[in-house]
């Protein structure tokens, strides 16, 4: 097919217009001819680009991949003639084109009213996981490390499996067997995998952890940028399903999910600022937080990781103790943090002038910051009044403030009522409801009042402490402490906020990544558990990164949406004599999967393979 222009002139003003067509040569009986497929209207395209675009519409209309499409304004153009195609015309023309094709050798008569379509997987966001782990030099990774070919295939499906389809091994491994083209993507055969090789393959990369950790961070930086001038550090941990009584991992702690009836797993990470892992470590569920940052300096001594200079740690103030302020001074790392303790009480006059006197800059929710930078012996510290961070601690407090009053008054009434009298049973309630409510609990005096003998309780009394009112004045106040002594206020803050690539790092393990629960017994099986979804990370936030790249801002859980209807299918024919033809094929891309494989070039390797078995055997 070829694209023609089309001229027309105007007999009463003499103005020459053109239009193009989309024209293919055919023959015929009285010799070749030409047919118009589509009408096109005006192009603004060069000569080049019209070849183009009719290799691209030839491709789209015969169901077939053009190379050109990854020129998007080749592709958009097609996009647009595309919504304007008169189907019926195109039906003829392919019927037209069949009955050509039916005089060719390989052409076969099927009955069209009998197709039908059977074992239809997932193919759009498997595509885009393999192309990204391809990459990533993930294969190479594994083999160099001894993997076989078969094992590195095994690791494929398993950490795809858990970016794809988050969920348990034993999830993943029913997903492999049952709704997923990924097979056919892999180098070798894993179809008849057991479930103990799933979990044997973790033990593996658990393994080889370290190497992997590295030719990751390597890769990465070859593919995006090397960026190892700040790092962010953080700790999560998530909860066991069962007992875990076997599993040395498995023990009660403090709960970021509030799972205080569960035991615990610890995982560390360290990222850099644009959201990338340098490496991860796993802990028992009872790890004390501060204690793990020595570790992390020399594990990043060790890796090499400061050729030139040491990277800024930004840390949560979980880590920053005075103890571990200590140990960055003397490894001479530089460090931007929250104080564990409550530094703003020391400069409560200071915040009580902040929206008079401080530096204002404005946040992407259009709340207001007031900055002040306050010079110290050994660094800086930058005070900082938050109204976003004002606004959801006031309305977190009047929440706990509204439950705990009403938890009083009810058990007020029960006292009054003498359904619950005797004084060590009330006040052991009274100090279950201070549990509960810590965060305000403390602002008030609560009390019983107690008969003669001191035994029964008569009645309940709470009051509101003077010191509530220092805690208003410093609701939304925080202050950062760093060893940067050049850098301004603005600058200081924007640091400290990177922290949140890590707390989003953490959000998409537990919530796109099937980190949560975790289901093992066994210690290596969790922590090879964990490692997987690290590994998982590493592929998503390598699309993402690629996707902002092409001014794209959406999340892999949306791409994973929206590429959930680009299947793989086999296509079963019914032809004379009850000959039954069954193609394996793939699904034609539709506008928003082509936009998005742009976007992070990835290629349909299967789209020329399409496998064809004629009553059973191979043709």
């Amino acid at each position: 097919m070829h694209i023609a222009a089309i001229k027309t002139k105007n007999k009463k003003t003499g103005a020459v217009y053109v239009n193009y067509k989309l024209i293919e040569s055919v023959r015929t009986e009285a010799g070749p001819r030409n047919r118009t497929i589509m009408n096109l209207g005006q192009l603004d395209l060069s000569k080049d680009d019209r070849k183009k675009l009719a290799m691209v519409l030839e491709g789209r209309i015969r169901g077939q991949l053009s190379l050109f499409e990854d020129e998007d304004s080749i592709s958009a153009e097609a996009d647009r003639i595309m919504e304007h195609l008169d189907f019926k015309k195109l039906k003829r023309v392919q019927k037209e084109q069949e009955e050509l094709e039916q005089k060719k050798s390989m052409a076969v008569p099927v009955f069209l009213e009998k197709t039908t379509v059977s074992e239809v997987r997932s193919l759009g966001p498997e595509l885009v996981a393999h192309s990204m782990w391809q990459e990533l030099g993930l294969t190479e990774t594994l083999r160099a490390c001894g993997l076989s070919a078969y094992q590195t295939s095994l690791a494929e499906a398993v950490v795809v499996g858990r970016l794809v389809e988050p969920g348990s091994e034993l999830q993943t491994w029913e997903w492999l067997k049952k709704r997923t083209a990924l097979v056919e993507l892999l180098d070798e055969d894993v179809t008849r995998v057991s479930l103990n090789s799933f979990y044997d393959i973790a033990d593996f990369l658990l393994v080889h952890k370290p190497a992997i950790e590295k030719s990751l961070r390597e890769k990465e930086a070859d593919l995006f940028g090397q960026d190892n001038t700040l790092f962010l550090y953080d700790l999560t941990n998530t909860y066991f399903e069962g007992s875990c009584k076997k599993n040395t991992l498995g023990l009660r702690g403090h709960s970021k999910e509030k799972r205080t009836d569960c035991p615990l797993v610890v995982l560390a990470l360290l990222v850099n600022q644009r959201g990338f892992p340098v490496f991860s470590q796993i802990y028992k569920g009872n790890q004390s937080e501060p204690e793990t940052l020595e570790a992390v300096l020399e594990r990043l001594e060790e890796d090499g990781q400061m050729l030139v200079f040491k990277p800024t740690l930004v840390m949560d103030r979980g880590i920053a103790t005075k103890a571990n302020l200590d140990l960055l001074k003397a490894r001479d790392f530089p460090y931007v943090v929250i104080e564990r303790r409550n530094a703003e009480k020391e400069y409560r006059k200071e915040f009580e002038q902040a929206r008079d006197e401080f530096e204002v800059i404005n946040t992407s929710s259009h709340q207001q910051n007031y900055l002040k930078k306050i010079p110290t012996d050994q660094g800086t510290r930058v005070l900082v009044f938050s109204e976003d961070k004002k606004a959801k601690e006031e309305s977190m407090d009047r929440l706990q403030e509204e439950r705990l009053i009403s938890d009083l008054n009810r058990l007020r009434n029960s006292v009054l009522k003498r359904n619950i009298v005797l004084v060590p049973k009330v006040s052991q309630r009274i100090g279950r409801l201070l549990e509960r409510y810590p965060s305000v609990a403390r602002y008030y005096d609560i009390t019983y009042v107690a008969d003669a003998n001191n035994k029964e309780a008569t009645d309940i009394t709470w009051e509101k402490k003077a010191v509530r009112e220092e805690r208003s004045i410093l609701t939304g106040c925080y202050v950062i402490e760093t060893s940067h002594e050049g850098l301004s206020a603005p600058e200081v803050w924007r640091i400290y906020h990177t922290l949140t690539q890590v707390e989003y790092a953490f959000r998409c393990l537990k919530t796109d990544l099937g980190m949560r629960p975790v289901h093992h017994q066994i210690e290596r099986r969790t922590r090879g558990h964990l490692f997987i979804s690290v590994l998982a990370y590493h592929l998503l936030i390598a699309i993402e990164t690629r996707l902002r790249e092409n001014q794209d801002s959406r999340k892999w859980s949306t791409i994973r949406r929206a590429l959930s209807t680009h299947n793989r299918s086999t296509v079963i024919l019914h032809g004379e004599g009850g000959v039954v033809h069954y193609v394996r094929v793939s699904g034609q891309p539709e506008t928003e999967h082509r936009e998005i494989y742009r976007k992070l070039r990835v290629k349909d390797s299967l789209l020329t393979k399409q496998i064809t078995f004629t009553g059973g055997c191979s043709t």
